[in-house]
């Protein structure tokens, strides 16, 4: 009788602690299902055999996890993995007779370690995990959330690091970050490096007769021309008081550095002649297009040619160069 009582006792904990529990002949695979809570009676007492159930199943399991549920309940293999392991496993959600989806764990095992799965019984369990798992996307969700947020935080703070506060642009540390970056590019894509050397006319000649707030407003007017023209994918960076530098990767046959041009020289001309100053704000500029040489560590000799060019325009435009 104690006996009885124990085994009594032992059914009852078994059957409160899975929503399901189906007895499998592993030799002929008809199942026979031993339990089945209310919340999962559209799931049928009826089954012949273990496939077909799976089959049937496979429509209350939610649509994101069905791939992972036919992989997981393949006929081709599932003996084979139940060979080499007491039991297998997989959380997925199944759809309620509420028609609300719950996690689930799904276990599929052997009835005896020492037995293989062909030849003897199998069981089918399933399980309520849906509080715990609940929890889990929540916690993890919210750990997603901040580790977002300090990423976000360090991008910020990483650019602020190597802005150019008055005018937007880069600053040299942005140059030797993006040097690095643009040469990479250039040998790994087979495409040209483009490096432009820009300097505002006059502004000495500013600053002197007009006030370093006038000197501040060309500065400001010029990089903000410069950073609109802009081949797309360059970097335009401030490389000294009034001196600029842009550079990227771009085709050799592009027309893109021409547009460039004529947009700085179109846009100063309208901001000139939307502000009443006594003066004119000017800029004068060099680019080159040239390939990536292998082993080249820097840009500088590129600049120095880009640098020459903006010098041969300086001396048509600029009045007040020194």
């Amino acid at each position: 009788m104690i006996e009885e009582g124990i085994k009594r006792h032992v059914d009852n904990a078994i059957r409160s602690l899975y929503q399901l529990i189906m007895a499998v002949d592993a030799a002929d695979q008809e199942c026979r299902m031993l339990d089945l809570n209310p919340e999962l009676e559209h799931l049928g007492r009826e089954h012949s055999d273990l496939i077909g159930f799976f089959n049937s199943m496979c429509v209350y399991v939610h649509p994101e996890d069905r791939e992972a549920f036919m992989r997981f309940t393949d006929p081709e293999d599932l003996y084979d993995r139940l060979r080499r392991k007491i039991y297998i496993s997989m959380e997925c959600r199944i759809r309620h007779m509420d028609r609300s989806y719950f996690w689930s764990e799904i276990i599929i095992c052997n009835s005896a370690y020492e037995d293989s799965a062909k030849g003897d019984d199998l069981l089918f369990l399933i399980h309520d995990i849906h509080e715990r798992k609940s929890y889990e996307l929540r916690k993890e969700a919210e750990t997603r959330f901040m580790m977002l947020d300090l990423q976000g935080r360090y991008d910020a703070l990483f650019i602020e690091n190597m802005t150019d506060h008055q005018t937007g642009c880069f600053n040299r540390k942005g140059m030797e970050y993006y040097s690095d970056i643009v040469l990479r590019e250039a040998k790994k894509s087979g495409r040209s490096l483009f490096v432009c050397v820009a300097d505002l006319n006059g502004l000495k000649y500013l600053n002197d007769t007009y006030g370093h707030a006038a000197g501040d407003e060309a500065i400001a007017a010029v990089s903000s021309e410069l950073l609109k023209a802009a081949p797309e994918g360059a970097k335009t960076v401030r490389t000294g008081g009034d001196e600029f530098l842009i550079l990227g990767v771009i085709d050799e046959d592009s027309h893109a550095p021409e547009e460039m041009g004529r947009m700085i020289d179109e846009g100063l001309r309208s901001y000139n002649s939307s502000h009443n100053n006594p003066y004119e704000i000017g800029v004068s500029y060099g680019w080159v297009i040239m390939p990536y040489k292998e082993g080249m560590v820097s840009l500088d000799e590129y600049i120095a040619i880009a640098d020459e060019k903006m010098y041969e325009m300086k001396n048509k435009r600029d009045a007040h160069k020194r």
